[in-house]
C-alpha cells in the first residue's frame, strides 16, 4: 500500500509541474479542421447483457490547428514536452477530445457499497493528443494530455436515461464510487510508433507500439496492430492500441482517395502500477482496492472493420477484451466491450 501511495503521489506531482511551464509559439502546415470523430463505448456492444466493469462511454474529438488553439487547449503543455525529445519531425498533428468514462460493479441494483466487487468510477475530462511523424515517415510517436474530474454524478444521470430508453434496471450505488463528490486528475502519456509491415497497394500494415503514461493509469505497455483491406489514410492515424478508455484522441486525416474497407486485429501486454478506478486518489473512496489486490499484467486483445459510409465519412467497430484487473473475488473476471466510432474528415 505504501508503494501504491508513493507511485501515486509522484504521478501527480509530476503532472501538476507539467502544467505550469512555459509554452513557445510554433507553426504547422495543417488545416484548421481536418476531422471530427464522435466515439460510443458500450458493454452491451460486445453481446449478450453486460452492464459491469468498463460499461461505456462517450467522446467527441475534432483535428487540425483548431484543437491545438482552442480555448483551455493543452496542447502547449504537450509541445513544451515533446520539445525534450530534441529531434525535429516532419509532420506535427493535433486532435482534442471531452468525453466521459463509467465503471460499475456486477449488481448496479444494490444501493449499499459492495465490499468484494469493483467500486462504481466515473471520469469527465478533456484531452490534447499530438502525433509527430519522423522524416522516414515509418516511425512516429504520440503523446496525449487529459485532465478530468472524478466522481461526479453526471455518470449516474447519463447511464440512468439510457436505462430507461432499453428498459434495463438503474444503477444505484454511485454514492459510492471512486471520489465521490468530485476530484481532479491527470494523466499523460508517450507513444512510440514503428510500422513494421506496408503493402504499397494498400491493403496490409502492420505496426508495433511501445508506450507509457503516469497519472490516474500508469503503466507502460508494448502492442501489435494489423489493417487489412482496402485504405489509403496514413498508418500512424489508426491506433486502436491507444484507446485506453477513450482519452488518447488520434488526429483524424482525409485519405482523398479510394473509399476504405478493412479489417482491423491486434493485441496488447501492460504492466500498470497504478488504477484510480479502483485505487482511488486522496479524497476518502468508500470501496477501493490496494495495489496487493491488482494484477500487474494485463492483456488486452481486439478485432473490428472500418468501412466508408459517404464521401469522407467512416463508420468503424471493434470489440474488445480485457483480462481480469483484480486478483480475486467476484471482480476477478475478464471484460468485454465494444467501441463504435463515426468520423468525418475534410
Amino acid at each position: 500500500m505504501r508503494t501504491a501511495t508513493w507511485i501515486k503521489n509522484a504521478a501527480m506531482a509530476a503532472l501538476a509541474t507539467t502544467l505550469f511551464v512555459g509554452v513557445g509559439a510554433h507553426a504547422q502546415d495543417e488545416l484548421e479542421y481536418t476531422g471530427i470523430r464522435v466515439q460510443l463505448d458500450n458493454d452491451l456492444f460486445a453481446g449478450g447483457e453486460r452492464d459491469r466493469d468498463y460499461t461505456g462511454g462517450l467522446a467527441v474529438a475534432i483535428s487540425g490547428t483548431a484543437a491545438r488553439d482552442g480555448l483551455l487547449s493543452l496542447d502547449p503543455v504537450l509541445e513544451r514536452i515533446d520539445a525534450l525529445s530534441g529531434r525535429e519531425h516532419a509532420q506535427v498533428h493535433h486532435a482534442r477530445q471531452i468525453g466521459l468514462i463509467a465503471f460499475t460493479p456486477k449488481d448496479i441494483a444494490a444501493s449499499d457499497p459492495i465490499y468484494d466487487d469493483r467500486p462504481y468510477a466515473s471520469l469527465i475530462f478533456m484531452s490534447n493528443g499530438r502525433v509527430r511523424v519522423d522524416s522516414d515517415g515509418r516511425h512516429a510517436w504520440s503523446s496525449n494530455l487529459t485532465i478530468g474530474v472524478l466522481g461526479l454524478s453526471l455518470s449516474e444521470q447519463l447511464q440512468s436515461a439510457i436505462h430507461d430508453v432499453v428498459g434495463s434496471a438503474k444503477p444505484r450505488g454511485y454514492a459510492h464510487q471512486i471520489s465521490a463528490g468530485g476530484e481532479p486528475t491527470a494523466r499523460y502519456s508517450l507513444a512510440r510508433h514503428a510500422l513494421w509491415i506496408a503493402n504499397p497497394n494498400g491493403t496490409i500494415d502492420v505496426k508495433a507500439t511501445v508506450q507509457g503514461s503516469v497519472g490516474y493509469l500508469t503503466e507502460t505497455s508494448a502492442a501489435l496492430s494489423m489493417r487489412i483491406g482496402r485504405f489509403d489514410s496514413p498508418w500512424w492515424s489508426f491506433a486502436p492500441e491507444l484507446r485506453d478508455y477513450m482519452a488518447a484522441p488520434m488526429p483524424a486525416v482525409s485519405s482523398r482517395g479510394r473509399p476504405e474497407r478493412y479489417l482491423f486485429l491486434g493485441a496488447r501486454l501492460k504492466a500498470r502500477a497504478y488504477n484510480a478506478f479502483l485505487q482511488g486518489q486522496f479524497r476518502h473512496s468508500e470501496v477501493r482496492y490496494s495495489a496487493s489486490e491488482l494484477e500487474p499484467l494485463i492483456a488486452e486483445a481486439w478485432v473490428g472493420f472500418a468501412m466508408q459510409l459517404m464521401n469522407q465519412t467512416q463508420l468503424s467497430y471493434s470489440l474488445n477484451y480485457q483480462t481480469s484487473e483484480v486478483r480475486e473475488g467476484i471482480a476477478d473476471r475478464d471484460a468485454w466491450w465494444g467501441a463504435v466510432q463515426l468520423t468525418h474528415t475534410f
